[in-house]
């Protein structure tokens, strides 16, 4: 979705079109658990910056009345719009570890769309194949766009399951600043496609449980 949003962005803020991120997004993970307490679905909360809301509504159409809210047919004009075109290969913007490795995670599915305080909000969630975090284990997410279109900042994680604690581990900038610098730190967009620095501006949770 980022990428394909480049064109838009770059009408308005031509001057930076350039620099990266473009993009800035809130996001509150919760999990959501089955009877037994295992992880099955990762709720995915966004909150888009205000510049980034007015190109998409203004893009769209929407918000005619520039009331900063959204009918009922405009949300649904806009529900899963930044799901949708997803690059080949494009895994979407958040990324589970346990003990064993990666986790996959399943299609994003929309949930709702609207507006707070002049900002777009969108809701999607991540399936999952139930996970039981034992005592000692950690489960990992890192909500983050490998291409650094969209810079992921971790604001709350929800929906822990008892006796368990999250972690926020925000990214170390500067470090990241230079390893980015290292691999070229180019002006070129297809850098930024091609080195997918955006593993090293990563945010991300850590998730503990005391065990049954």
């Amino acid at each position: 979705m980022w990428r394909c949003l480049t064109f838009l962005c770059g009408l308005i803020v031509a001057p930076a079109a350039q620099a990266h991120p473009h993009v800035f997004v809130d996001v509150t993970l919760t999990l959501e658990t089955d009877a037994e307490g295992r992880v099955d679905g990762v709720e995915v909360t966004w909150v888009y910056d205000p510049l980034f809301t007015m190109l998409v509504l203004s893009d769209r159409g929407l918000d005619s009345d520039a009331d900063l809210s959204l009918t009922d047919d405009e949300k649904a004009a806009l529900l899963g719009f930044d799901l949708q075109d997803w690059p080949e290969g494009f895994d979407g913007a958040l990324f589970a570890y346990d003990e064993d490795g990666a986790v996959t995670l399943g299609p994003a599915e929309a949930l709702s769309v609207g507006m707070r305080d002049g900002a777009l909000v969108t809701r999607h969630r991540r399936p999952v194949a139930a996970l039981e975090i034992g005592a000692g284990e950690v489960l990992r997410l890192e909500p983050y766009d490998p291409y650094y279109y969209a810079a992921l900042s971790l604001v709350q994680m929800d929906g822990l399951p008892e006796g368990c604690a999250a972690r926020i581990v925000p990214p170390d900038k500067e470090a990241a600043d230079a390893r980015v610098a290292e691999m070229g730190n180019s002006d070129d967009e297809m850098f930024f496609e091609e080195a997918k620095v955006g593993v090293h501006y990563a945010f991300s949770a850590e998730v503990t449980c005391v065990g049954s």
